[in-house]
């Protein structure tokens, strides 16, 4: 039999939806500080089921306070098509409602301008006291008894919520540096987006920026990793991903968004994020491709013939580092690591033109058919037999494993070779020109990131960095 839910069970669930950690409650606070226009925000942890958010914001008036423990009421939006031209964190007006059904909540405030301010005091949903009470302008909201009716939920609670709790309001603290934060017995004053950041950190990164993207990093020192899309701390699996392709330890990553072209309203965290507008994601891999990689090849032609050369300028070698310089960036290029590369892309071309003498395979190995391509590539002799291909014979340089490797790791054995054929450190070659031309073949190469198997082939840093360092201006 169907029956509809008594409604303080309805209640209940979408409480927890909302308030599913201490953490999750922190954050909807927080956010409530800064959407009331808060210059000061103090956050007190006793437990993380006890805690206290202070602000001086505009302040709630005291008829008010009885309304922001309703569901769906809230000052932030009036109709649907406002979510189009969000610039504020809450939205919903739920994020009161589900604190109070699960916690003992009071809420003192005075609403600015008004000269007498009010206390509300909420017990698993229940108002039990309303009355006027003398108060400062802004509001204090103090969390006590978290899930004391979830019992389940909170004995789960992990022992690091409340260190979880503190790095949460300190991302927050992160983006909104014209904010004064105090964090138990942390004070950040209200400073530079690049000095907050530090403060927080304690890492200097290095700043790169375009139109819509500000980017703070280190390929040095591992510590935080973060990005914001209109100052609200997201995930972005797509760009995370493309900032841990370039093995930065330590970012931090703005992104501003047209509120219309943004969705926030995918979860009730709001932690995942759609963007309709795709070129904001091609302009963070086009700041990264600039700041990153190596200077492109430029075309020049000499009477018919079509040559390709590069800013970069070859300095000296030790035998293990070649280093080299573009005018604007040095470069640090592991002399192995590019010779391992070098040999790869060699012996891969060796082998898509049958250069390299076949051995036939015992038994013959039996591959799915979409691995055909590949198979040929590395010069593979096999024939089709239903929705799989038989590999009869191989490149004798090659073993039958590489082949079943395919799918993820690619050829293990050309990787091998390529690396035992390649200079070893420490090995200084005796005729510069070798090492020109070695560089020269390098640069040319499909892949100059990362050797075959994957480590980072070079270290780029800005000039204006070393030159910082020895009080000299970059001309």
């Amino acid at each position: 039999m169907i029956r509809k839910l008594p409604q303080e069970v309805v209640r209940r669930i979408a409480s927890g939806q909302i308030a599913e950690s201490p953490r999750a409650v922190l954050k909807e606070l927080l956010e409530n500080a800064l959407d009331a226009g808060a210059r000061k925000i103090e956050v007190k942890i006793e437990s993380p089921f006890n805690f206290k958010v202070i602000d001086n914001g505009e302040g709630i008036g005291y008829r008010e306070l009885p309304l922001t423990v309703e569901r769906f009421a809230t000052s932030k939006i009036r109709e649907f098509e406002d979510l189009k031209s969000l610039k504020t964190y809450g939205f919903r007006g739920e994020a009161l409602h589900a604190i109070a059904e699960l916690s003992h909540l009071t809420i003192k405030s005075r609403k600015r301008g008004e000269e007498v301010g009010g206390v509300l005091k909420v017990v698993g949903g229940e108002i039990r006291e309303h009355r006027p009470f003398p108060f400062k302008e802004g509001t204090a909201v103090e969390v006590r008894e978290l899930f004391f009716n979830a019992p389940v939920r909170r004995r789960a609670t992990s022992r690091s919520e409340k260190g979880l709790m503190v790095r949460l309001a300190k991302v927050y603290a992160m983006c909104h540096p014209e904010v004064e934060f105090t964090i138990g017995s942390e004070r950040f004053f209200r400073s530079s987006l690049p000095e907050r950041i530090y403060r927080l950190t304690g890492i200097r990164l290095q700043r790169v920026s375009s139109n819509r993207i500000e980017l703070f990093f280190s390929r040095e020192e591992r510590g935080v990793k973060q990005v914001f899309v209109n100052r609200r701390p997201v995930s972005l699996p797509e760009v995370e991903k493309l900032l841990e392709e370039k093995r930065l330890k330590s970012y931090v990553l703005f992104i501003e968004v047209e509120p219309q072209l943004v969705d926030f309203n995918l979860t009730p965290s709001k932690e995942r994020v759609l963007i309709e507008d795709r070129s904001v994601i091609r302009d963070v891999e086009e700041l990264l491709k600039e700041e990153f990689s190596l200077p492109r090849l430029i075309t020049a032609r000499e009477s018919s013939r079509i040559t390709y050369c590069t800013p970069l300028k070859l300095i000296g070698s030790d035998g293990t580092v070649i280093v080299a310089h573009d005018g604007e960036n040095y470069y640090f290029f592991d002399q192995h690591l590019i010779h391992e590369r070098v040999n790869y892309e060699r012996l891969l071309k060796a082998l898509k033109r049958r250069e390299i003498p076949l051995s036939e395979v015992h038994p013959p190995l039996e591959l799915p058919e979409e691995l055909k391509e590949k198979a040929e590539r590395l010069g593979a002799l096999f024939f089709e037999e239903g929705e799989r291909i038989v590999i009869y014979k191989i490149p004798e340089i090659l073993k039958p494993e590489d082949f079943k490797l395919l799918e993820s790791k690619g050829v293990e054995s050309v990787a091998e070779i390529a690396c035992k054929r390649a200079i070893k450190a420490g090995y200084r070659v005796k005729d510069w020109m070798e090492v020109e031309e070695l560089f020269n073949e390098y640069l040319e190469c499909e892949n100059r990131e990362s050797c075959p198997h994957g480590r980072p082939i070079y270290y780029k840093i800005p000039k204006r960095r070393i030159y910082n360092q020895l009080g000299r201006k970059l001309r």
